[in-house]
């Protein structure tokens, strides 16, 4: 009898053992369950939220797409423009040998009246020049004037006065030599400069509008002679006179 109940106390201890162990089992498997469904909460709001970007980003990209290829076919437009503007200029400057000989002889006649006055026109270096009796040259290193150059200038400006349609641009040259450290300008430009503006002072003393005139500068970039030698050098110390004509109503008559 006493067998039998230590049998039973047994049984009923291993029961309670048994219940316990099920009991926390369960409990640790709830408690990740409960974890799993919560990361799988987040995981979905991610995607959710990420799919939300993804449709926006395309939504971007097509209104993107769309600007860009508004803005290549504007481009393309304006291409096609520019290139039938550009054969249209093309076309209006290729004009034949016939024709710019034409031109040629209808420019040196403006000025076949002048030559009474002392003034021949030349073509230098592809230009046209008016040439005086006598030409303008300098010193090394200066810009004024001699006398003989003045009373020539002065023969030119009766031409001018007496035709005010007639304008001319004086060009300034100079060798290339460097500028004394004692010199009143800075460089050879400047010196160009102030053999051009020179003449041009010289031409509106003697009575000439100063509309008439302009003076620029080519320094020692256009030689008319070489540098070797001081003769090549004394050339290239100079001014030239250039007809400023516009050319554009005798190209239309040409054309």
């Amino acid at each position: 009898m006493r067998l039998v109940l230590n049998l039973l106390v047994i049984s009923l201890v291993l029961g309670s053992l048994q219940s316990c162990v099920s009991k926390k089992k369960f409990d640790d498997l709830t408690k990740q369950k409960e974890a799993t469904d919560q990361a799988l909460a987040e995981t979905q709001e991610q995607l959710s939220s990420l799919q939300d970007e993804k449709s926006a980003l395309e939504a971007e990209f097509a209104s993107e797409k769309d600007r860009m290829n508004g803005e290549i076919s504007s481009i393309r437009s304006d291409l096609q423009s520019t290139q039938s503007q550009v054969a249209q200029v093309q076309e209006e400057l290729n004009m034949t040998k016939e024709e710019l000989d034409g031109l040629k002889a209808e420019i040196n006649g403006i000025f076949s009246t002048y030559t009474e006055s002392g003034l021949s026109m030349e073509e230098k270096n592809g230009k046209l020049v008016v040439m005086t009796k006598v030409p303008v040259s300098f010193k090394s290193g200066s810009y004024r004037l001699t006398s003989d150059e003045k009373d020539a200038l002065m023969e030119l400006a009766e031409t001018l006065k007496g035709n005010e349609n007639l304008k001319i641009l004086v060009e300034g040259h100079t060798d290339d030599d460097g500028v004394k450290a004692s010199a009143s300008y800075s460089d050879n430009w400047e010196l160009g400069y102030l053999r051009a503006k020179m003449v041009v002072k010289e031409l509106i003393k003697n009575g000439v509008s100063p509309s008439q005139v302009a003076a620029v500068t080519y320094g020692e970039t256009m030689p008319a002679a070489s540098n070797d030698d001081e003769d090549g050098k004394a050339q290239n110390r100079r001014t030239e006179v250039v007809p400023n004509i516009d050319l554009t109503p005798l190209m239309k008559k040409n054309n």
